[in-house]
C-alpha cells in the first residue's frame, strides 16, 4: 500500500512486488493515481488506483475529500482485499496501520519507512503548506511512533532509521535500495556515443540540488565551459519552475538543459546511457545526513562518476568505493572545477570500469531480495 508513491515506483513495484510475485506470492499493490483502475499488468500483480482528490474537487465532493483525508478510502480497499500481510510504504499510512490489524483475518503488517520523514519534517516543513503539516505531516509522526511496537516487522533502508527502529522493535531489517539496472559491461559504457555532460535523475527542487547545479554551470560557463546537462523528474511546484527558468533565460542557457520531465524507468537508462557524469548534490541538513540515494547506485551502475555532497551516506559510498567526487554543495566553484575536470580533461573515463564493477559486486538489488523474502518467511513462519 502507498499513497505517495507512483503505483510502479521503481522499490514497491520493480523490486519488492515483482520479488514476491516471482516467489509464489499473491501481490496487490493500492494506492492513488489520476483515475480509478483495477488492472492487472503484464508481470501479474494486481493494480487498485484510487482516484486522488485534488482542491478542485472540494466543491463537488466535500464529503469524498474528507474522507480521504483520514485516507478511509485506502483502508476501505484494502479491508476489501482481504490480505495476509499489508506492507505499508508511507509514514501517511500509519495512520491506518492498528485498524488494518484489526481486520477479521488478523493480517500481519509492515511499515517500510523509505526515508527519516521526522527529520525531513523539521528541515522542510516551511515548504509544505499549513494545512498539510497540521492536517497530515504531525498526525502522521505521532502515528509512526504510536505503531512501531504494534507492527509485526519494520524495513529501513538505511542505518540510521533501522537503528531507531530496533529500540523499539526487535523485528527490524534493512533492506537497501541497490540498483535495479543491471550494471553495463565497461566496453559498454566506454563505448556509448555521449550527448549529455552530466546528468540528474529525481524530483527537481531546491533540497534536490537544483539551485547548486545551476549556479556549478554559470560558473562554468564564465569560464568557457558550455556543458549540456540533461534533468529527469518533474519540478517540486510551479513557482521553483519559474524561477528556474528565469535563470536560464538571464544566463542565456537554454541550450545547456534539457528537462524530460517525469518518465518511466525504462527511459531513465536511455539518459544515463548517454551522460559521462552525473549529480547528487544535496545541501547540507540533518535529513541529507541520513538518507542513502538509490540514485548513487544507478548512476554507477551506468559507469558516470558522480560529483557529490561530502558528508553522510553520500560522501561514505564515493569515497570508500572510488565512484566519484565529493564537493562542499553549498560551493559552486569548487563544483564547477571538479565538473570541469571530469569533463575537459576526460577523467571520467578512468571511472567507468570501477563505478560499473563496483555495483556488479556490492550494490545490485539482486542482492538484497533474500532479505525480503526472509522477511515475509518469518511472518508466515
Amino acid at each position: 500500500m502507498s499513497c505517495c508513491h507512483s503505483l510502479l515506483d521503481d522499490r514497491i513495484y520493480k523490486k519488492e512486488a515483482l520479488t514476491l510475485v516471482r516467489n509464489g506470492y499473491e501481490v496487490i499493490h493500492i494506492g492513488y493515481g489520476n483515475d480509478f483502475e483495477d488492472y492487472y499488468t503484464a508481470d501479474n500483480i494486481r493494480i487498485i488506483q484510487l482516484k486522488k482528490l485534488r482542491k478542485k474537487d472540494v466543491i463537488r465532493s466535500k464529503i469524498a475529500l474528507y474522507k480521504q483525508l483520514f485516507l478511509n478510502d485506502l483502508f476501505q480497499a484494502a479491508k476489501n482485499v482481504s490480505a495476509d500481510v499489508y506492507h505499508l510504504h508511507d509514514v501517511e499510512l500509519c495512520r491506518i496501520a492498528l485498524k488494518l490489524k484489526k481486520l477479521p483475518q488478523q493480517p500481519k503488517i509492515i511499515y517500510d519507512a523509505h526515508e527519516p520523514f521526522m527529520d525531513n519534517l523539521k528541515d522542510y516543513w516551511r515548504e509544505r503548506s499549513l494545512a498539510k503539516v497540521i492536517l497530515n505531516d504531525i498526525p502522521s509522526v505521532f502515528a509512526e511512533k504510536r505503531i512501531l511496537r504494534k507492527v509485526d516487522y519494520l524495513i529501513a533502508t538505511e542505518e540510521n532509521v533501522a537503528s531507531r527502529f530496533r529500540r523499539e522493535n526487535p523485528h527490524t531489517s534493512i533492506v537497501y535500495n541497490y540498483s535495479y539496472f543491471s550494471p553495463l559491461s565497461f566496453q559498454e559504457g566506454d563505448a556509448e556515443e555521449k550527448e549529455f555532460d552530466a546528468v540528474y535523475c529525481g524530483s527537481i527542487s531546491e533540497s534536490k540540488g537544483i539551485l547548486l547545479i545551476l549556479d556549478a554551470l554559470v560558473i562554468a560557463k564564465k569560464r568557457g565551459y558550455d556543458f549540456k546537462v540533461v534533468l529527469i523528474g518533474a519540478f517540486c511546484n510551479s513557482s521553483l519552475q519559474e524561477k528556474v527558468e528565469k535563470i536560464i533565460q538571464k544566463e542565456k542557457m537554454t541550450g545547456n538543459l534539457f528537462f524530460t520531465g517525469q518518465i518511466p524507468l525504462e527511459e531513465v537508462s536511455r539518459y544515463y546511457k548517454k551522460s559521462k557524469t552525473a549529480f547528487c548534490l544535496f545541501p547540507l541538513n540533518r535529513t541529507n545526513r541520513l538518507i542513502l540515494p538509490i540514485k548513487l547506485f544507478e548512476y554507477a551502475a551506468f559507469g558516470l562518476p558522480v560529483i557529490g555532497s561530502n558528508f553522510g551516506h553520500i560522501a561514505e559510498i564515493i569515497q570508500s568505493d572510488g565512484i566519484g567526487k565529493c564537493v562542499n554543495p553549498h560551493n559552486a566553484e569548487e563544483i564547477a572545477s571538479v565538473l570541469i575536470d571530469l569533463i575537459a580533461g576526460e577523467q571520467y573515463k578512468a571511472y567507468i570500469p570501477v563505478c560499473i564493477n563496483c555495483v556488479k559486486n556490492k550494490y545490485l538489488w539482486e542482492n538484497q531480495k533474500a532479505n525480503l523474502l526472509r522477511i515475509y518467511e518469518e511472518l508466515f513462519r
